[in-house]
């Protein structure tokens, strides 16, 4: 599939049940997402990476390129990262930036990430003046079937929003705070990086766990260091390439917008 298979324009307004369970609860489920053809390519990519990567062009050798290209700005998330971390400069440049990507294969006892969460301050959650600000969003997008119970990422719903230091009762894997999901491949789980998260153990040996996990952030802030190379990120149709600028708002002595990817205009 090309970018104008799925273009950005197709996506549409977040609703408001959607931004009511994102404030609520700190994530979101997105169930079904991709077509068949779309997942064993991306999967297999993903494969390939951990495999053989050499034998991959240059240009394909990261989670966010070849097939896994169209996951960065696939209508369904921009819809949402439009609603929690800004809308877009203009027609061709997006209101929040795409800096972090890894692909995942976790099989049969083994485990991710212990409980965590973001961090505070410019990346964390709020809510101001009637819109949703998360400052540090991930996508994890799932290419392998997810049952309750054996292994998705668990989620402490409204953690994001605490008051008080998670008891020690609750820092485990353990804690009855903690929800998870199930969803067919080619769907996407959207949560904010201050809700308190964790990877457990993968408990099926019918397959692994696959995934991609995208992070995002608003146009003028950053957190991690950019993993993609500039060669990679020109080889992008304008709009996409625009997640990927440098960190700035406005060069006043250019009368300039930052509304643009150029060579020395990349994110570090």
């Amino acid at each position: 599939m090309t970018y104008e298979d799925h273009p950005a324009d197709a996506a549409l307004p977040m609703t408001d049940e959607q931004k009511f369970i994102f404030d609520l609860k700190g994530w979101l489920l997105l169930p079904g997402l991709l077509a068949d053809g779309e997942v064993t390519a991306i999967r297999e990519h993903v494969y390939a990476l951990r495999d053989d990567r050499d034998s991959l062009d240059p240009k394909d050798r990261y989670s966010l390129s070849g097939p896994g290209q169209i996951l960065v700005d696939h209508p369904a998330i921009v819809t949402v990262l439009r609603g929690v971390l800004g809308a877009d400069r203009h027609d061709g440049c997006y209101g929040f930036r795409c800096e972090n990507s890894f692909p995942m294969i976790r099989s049969e006892g083994q485990s991710g990430l212990v409980p965590h969460a973001g961090p505070r301050g410019l990346h964390s959650y709020s809510f101001l003046n009637g819109g949703i600000y998360s400052g540090l969003t991930r996508v994890a997008w799932e290419l392998n079937p997810v049952r309750k119970g054996e292994g998705g990422t668990l989620v402490m719903s409204g953690s994001h929003k605490m008051n008080f230091p998670i008891p020690d009762s609750h820092r485990g894997f353990d804690s009855p705070l903690f929800e998870t999901y199930e969803c067919p491949p080619g769907s996407a789980i959207i949560f904010s990086e201050s809700v308190n998260h964790a990877g457990p153990m993968w408990t099926t040996k019918d397959h692994p766990r696959v995934a991609v996990f995208n992070c995002y952030s608003n146009a003028d802030a950053q957190f991690h260091k950019l993993n993609l190379p500039t060669e990679v990120i020109e080889a992008m149709p304008p709009k996409r390439r625009t997640l990927f600028r440098g960190v700035w708002h406005h060069d006043f002595s250019r009368a300039q917008s930052n509304d643009y990817f150029s060579d020395e205009n990349v994110a570090l």
